[in-house]
């Protein structure tokens, strides 16, 4: 009898990213009267608009400047398409936009009368990407931009253009793709949330960023650590120790391929250095010389954002497919890092990397009302030990949609499983009473008309929520409001 041999790679798709139908065909951009070539999408995914919208953010300096309405499209490359920089300014001046550069050559304002945009141009080899934002207020043409025209014609090695889904590595139950390992949550017992974090006088001094919608943006943990939501990041703070959990970042791993770039100082140079001021930049490599088994960790002197203060930093890169996460704690000297963090540098086990276990909040009465959802995909290719001859693949497809209206809810549980080509499928319903408190929702009339209860919080992201579920009996859900 044949042995089959299990390939050592399965492909992945992360489970709170939306189902493939939210990646539509796209023939044209109604806000900017743009047509596109044949074959662009565009991608309605909540991650994937959350984080072309935070590109688009880090290019405006000014607070009252908001950007809204993102929308991303994919286009066919520019060998393929004939769709480069000179069509896309012809076509835009056709329409009667004004454009206006800025100091980064793929990003430029669109201003037609009291309308702007502000959009971002990246021919790559793959595909050509275009995200565009509406701003609430128009541009004040600077003297630079008062001489030139144009909008983004060649790529930079400064922001890498695909922008990712959230990675399952800021999950508080999914290890992160190098096998660093998170320390296990706080018992949600052993939290307490905070409505009002300017009544704490423990709490961050960092002004907390304004996500409406949301009861709580502050946990109080019972080892004294104290987690805030700010523009950018989860700040964690614990007497004199901070550590900034930044928001999902997009990471191409071309531009560290036989670039002699290294992943760790580009987003120590790009990103913590301009954040804290910088002044000194150092390794804790253990004597290893092979750069790809050194760990992602740099460290050195900056100053607090928000005090001035001088401060000992280390940062720990953290990678999953196109999406990094930086974990920055930031002491009042060297010897308070080493003691705090004492496995800061260590590839597999880092004390940083754990801290996005505070990445935590509690859930408000009101906070679910809406439509939650997740969905992913796993695959398996299947190879004949002795021949090597393709044996066909085996997937795994799963869904749920969650509907919550006041003390009522109902959710749709979609699966699919077996070979390709003869895939067996599934659909179950629930419709029942939920029950929600800060750190837990019980749901009645579940399986088998069973009362269910779930470990419940929410994780931050940038501009958003995602809830997490686990009913401690093999369900356990990502989720992400569509609507």
């Amino acid at each position: 009898m044949k042995t089959w041999l299990f390939l050592l790679f399965a492909f992945l798709i992360p489970a709170f990213v939306f189902a493939q139908k939210n990646v539509i065909p796209a023939s044209q951009i109604p806000a900017l009267n743009l047509k596109l070539p044949e074959g662009s999408k565009q991608d309605k995914r909540f991650l994937s608009t959350v984080a072309a919208a935070s590109l688009l953010e880090t290019e405006v300096g000014d607070p009252n400047v908001s950007i809204s309405e993102v929308e991303v499209y994919m286009l066919p490359p520019t060998p393929q398409s004939g769709f480069d920089a000179e069509v896309l300014v012809g076509e835009l001046e056709k329409s009667g936009f004004e454009i206006l550069p800025t100091e980064d050559d793929r990003i430029a304002w669109l201003v037609k009368g009291q309308t702007a945009y502000l959009i971002y141009f990246s021919m790559d080899k793959a595909e050509t990407n275009f995200y565009l934002g509406k701003s609430n207020t128009v541009p004040k043409p600077t003297q630079s931009q008062q001489v030139q025209q144009g909008v983004p014609t060649s790529p930079q090695p400064t922001v890498p253009a695909y922008i990712p889904p959230l990675p399952p590595s800021r999950s508080s139950t999914s290890p992160s793709v190098n096998q660093q390992a998170p320390a296990p949550n706080p018992p949600a017992s052993s939290l307490s949330p905070a409505q009002n974090p300017s009544s704490n006088s423990s709490l961050p001094k960092t002004p907390v960023a304004p996500f409406t919608g949301f009861q709580f943006t502050t946990s109080n943990f019972d080892d004294g650590w104290i987690s805030s939501i700010q523009s950018d990041w989860v700040l964690a703070q614990k007497g004199e120790t901070k550590v900034y959990l930044f928001f999902v970042l997009p990471y191409r791993s071309e531009n560290f391929s036989g670039t002699g770039v290294m992943d760790r100082d580009f987003y120590w140079d790009n990103h913590v250095a301009p954040t804290f001021n910088t002044t000194t930049k150092a390794y804790q490599d253990g004597g290893e010389f092979v750069s790809s088994m050194q760990p992602k960790y740099v460290e050195g002197w900056g100053l607090d954002p928000q005090t001035g203060q001088r401060r000992f930093l280390g940062m720990y890169l953290t990678v999953s497919p196109n999406a990094a996460m930086l974990t920055v704690a930031s002491t009042v000297d060297e010897n308070s890092m080493r003691q705090i963090f004492p496995k800061a540098s260590d590839r597999w086990t880092s004390d940083l990397v754990a801290m996005s276990r505070y990445n935590k909040f509690a859930i408000g009465p009101n906070d679910l009302n809406g439509t939650w959802q997740s969905g992913g995909s796993q695959m398996t290719q299947w190879y004949d030990s002795f021949t090597g001859a393709y044996a066909g693949a085996t997937i795994a497809s799963s869904s749920a949609t969650f509907f919550f209206t006041g003390p009522t809810y109902s959710s749709i549980h979609n699966g699919a499983t077996g070979a390709v080509g003869a895939m067996n499928t599934f659909q179950q319903e629930y419709k029942g009473n939920s029950t929600i408190s800060n750190w837990t929702i019980t749901l009645t009339n579940r399986y088998l008309g069973k009362t269910q209860q779930f470990d419940a919080h929410f994780q931050a992201v940038k501009g958003g929520r995602l809830l997490y579920l686990n009913n401690g009996a093999g369900e356990e859900y990502l989720l992400v409001k569509i609507r």
